[in-house]
């Protein structure tokens, strides 16, 4: 076991496929979080066994060192995974992804930093400026996307799909920005949420939802303590479980009160909650997901706005190759 005193990075691990050799050593933590175990060494390829294993696994970790090898090793899964090589592009954009991850799980481990907060501006500078200049930078942040859910990883698959959707309502790029800061801090709240409640399988109890739900309004405070004063930005961190019928929460509000940024995160929220694997559920599909969103929740989300949404989607499964 080794103790945190060198600076660790959270990875997707659903780029870890069977047959993978590793160029980086991979770690998990113990559950308080206060000490490292190699889980995964340098030069082994990764066998059905290992791959099995890993869904145990709540994250997984490599030194800050080893960034430039993951990148490397990132931009071959997309090539194998498209049959062919990386352009620059995609190239460009698993860098920008990267450092999301780093940048999201810098925050979430020390959310009071102001080093961090300008950190997530900066990623999105780069994603947004990256996105504006090619179209394809959209379909290969989808592609990137994890599969499985937790809080760091969720926020930025939100992040993905509230940019993708924001270009698609042609929001210019000051705009943008910001909507992809406000997503990627939606969940900032969580910080100080115990973890046995955030990452507890299965259905909490009354206490523990009550518990929960502060997270929105912690987060926006949380924020405003960073020193954002956008009232989008902060709209969507602290509004983005209220309903359009009035019965969300912190603050019960309902319909034209909630703000642009609020409406779009909400869905891009539950889009990727749906969708994505958890310890105790299956992940629906996207038509699955996008089906129950528009028949079972148009007491919750902006119909209009979710019918834009499912455009989004179409328009990108007749124009590229994403599944």
């Amino acid at each position: 076991m080794k103790p945190l005193t060198t600076t660790y990075v959270s990875i997707d691990k659903e780029s870890l496929d069977e047959g993978s050799k590793l160029d980086f050593d991979v770690y998990s933590a113990n559950p308080s979080k206060t000490h490292m175990s190699l889980h995964l060494q340098s030069g082994s390829v990764l066998n059905h066994e290992q791959r099995q294993n890993l869904e145990a696994i709540e994250r997984l970790y490599i030194v800050k060192e080893a960034l430039p090898k993951y990148k490397k090793f990132i931009k071959e899964h997309i090539k194998k995974a498209h049959d062919g090589a990386v352009n620059d592009v995609e190239a460009r954009t698993v860098d920008i992804y990267v450092n999301a991850t780093k940048a999201v799980n810098d925050i979430f481990s020390n959310p009071e930093s102001l080093k961090n907060v300008k950190a997530i501006h900066h990623v999105v500078d780069d994603l947004v400026d990256t996105v504006l200049q090619d179209d394809m930078a959209i379909e290969t942040l989808l592609k990137l996307i994890a599969h499985d859910y937790y809080t760091h990883t969720h926020s930025i698959n939100v992040s993905i799909y509230a940019l993708s959707f924001g270009a698609f309502l042609k929001m210019d790029d000051a705009k943008l920005k910001d909507l992809g800061v406000s997503a990627l801090m939606h969940d900032l709240g969580k910080s100080k949420i115990a973890l046995e409640i955030i990452n507890k399988p299965g259905k909490l109890t009354d206490e523990e939802f009550t518990e929960l739900k502060k997270h929105p309004l912690v987060g926006y405070l949380l924020a405003k303590r960073l020193g954002v004063s956008s009232p989008d930005v902060l709209s969507g961190i602290k509004h983005h479980h209220e309903k359009v019928d009035g019965t969300g929460y912190p603050d019960r509000i309902k319909g034209e009160e909630l703000s642009l940024f609020a409406k779009i995160i909400g869905i891009c929220d539950i889009f990727d909650a749906l969708s994505t694997k958890r310890s105790y559920k299956d992940p629906l599909s996207t038509f699955e997901t996008l089906y129950l969103m528009k028949q079972h929740m148009s007491h919750h989300l902006d119909m209009k706005l979710l019918d834009e949404f499912i455009k989004m989607f179409k328009r990108q499964e007749k124009d590229s190759s994403l599944p």
